[in-house]
């Protein structure tokens, strides 16, 4: 990844029961592994950056309902906490790249449950000329006893404990092969 070694990368992440902190957290930790320099953002109601300042931004979150949960919504709405140029055409910003990731849990459906989800949170990215290079989906626990029946008898089966170590790991591969294709369209 020598090419890569002046990226300025950032993890945005909301999570309310902890499964999208660990993925954003094992995400960041990869790429420090790399020896890249990344900051780990957490979404709250005071966040305010400039999407312009990164070269790559890596933004995760749960899934309520096949879209992302309000706090994510708003943040994403706001571009006054993005910092994001939407013009006509959206024309891509040479440089800046972008990767959405959720946790979800596809009692009903599986994975289908998070597809709109990623879609929805990569346009807010492509209006503001970030080109989306991929979009991950990891399958996490409901949290709570209310719950408790949808991690034993969901269309996924028994998801108790994720994401699991083995879930980790996969989605931190799919940032090193990302990583690989994008090498030398990063400053440095």
């Amino acid at each position: 990844m020598a090419g890569n070694r002046g990226l300025r990368a950032i993890v945005l992440f909301w999570s309310a029961g902890g499964n999208t902190r660990k993925v954003a957290e094992a995400l960041h930790a990869t790429l420090g592994e790399l020896g890249l320099k990344a900051e780990l953002r957490e979404i709250d109601d005071g966040l305010s950056i400039s999407y312009y300042d990164w070269d790559l931004i890596l933004l995760g979150t749960p899934v309520y309902q096949f879209l992302p949960p309000k706090p994510v919504m708003a943040f994403l709405k706001d571009r006054s906490r993005t910092g994001a140029e939407v013009t006509l055409a959206a024309p891509e910003r040479a440089g800046h790249f972008g990767v959405v990731f959720c946790t979800y849990s596809g009692p009903h459906t599986g994975i289908r449950e998070a597809v709109p989800a990623l879609k929805y949170v990569g346009q807010f990215l492509e209006h503001a000329g970030i080109r989306i290079v991929d979009e991950w989906a990891v399958v996490g626990e409901f949290h709570g006893d209310a719950r408790a029946r949808s991690n034993l008898e969901g269309r996924l089966g028994d998801i108790r404990g994720r994401p699991n170590e083995s879930d980790l790991k996969g989605v931190c591969e799919k940032l090193r092969g990302m990583l690989l294709r994008l090498e030398g369209q990063f400053p440095g």
